[in-house]
């Protein structure tokens, strides 16, 4: 009986630090340079070079901010209708076509935006992120994890 007991401790610990150790190597992952809409972009950079790009950033982030905020405020009330014991299938395509809209004018101007950090540094590269929102990237703004749903990080 003592011998069964020890096993049992002995694999229970075993077990928890694997468990410790995997949720280390998972929380990392995606955290290396180039995270978020941040890029990669060349070491030889001038200081003036690295001053534009922090420039383009802020305006690109400054310029969808209430696109960000309408996508999120819209990709809740569409998981609050999805999730209804009987939802609205017209207000469900409704909100889904206003999204696809929002998402839209959000991915032109990330293309506007990467095409202007191109510009600046032909060598730069984009970021990807935590993986695209909400377990795929982003969150809220630019690296903060939105939470399941959203996963565009926008």
């Amino acid at each position: 009986m003592q011998k069964t007991w020890i096993s049992g401790v002995v694999i229970t610990g075993i077990f928890i630090m694997l468990m410790g150790i995997d949720g280390d190597a998972i929380a990392g992952m995606g955290m290396g340079g180039g995270r978020g809409m941040g890029g990669g972009y060349s070491s030889n950079l001038t200081d003036d070079q690295i001053s534009q790009m922090a420039t383009e950033q802020q305006a690109f982030l400054k310029s969808t901010t209430d696109v960000r905020e309408q996508l999120r405020e819209h990709a809740v009330l569409l998981r609050a209708e999805r999730s209804k014991k009987t939802p609205d299938a017209a207000k469900i395509t409704s909100l889904q076509n206003e999204v696809n809209t929002l998402r839209s004018q959000l991915d032109a101007a990330r293309q506007k935006h990467l095409a202007m950090m191109k510009k600046i540094d032909p060598n730069f590269v984009e970021g990807r992120g935590m993986g695209r929102g909400m377990g795929r990237g982003m969150g809220q703004g630019m690296g903060q994890g939105m939470g399941p749903g959203m996963g565009n990080g926008y």
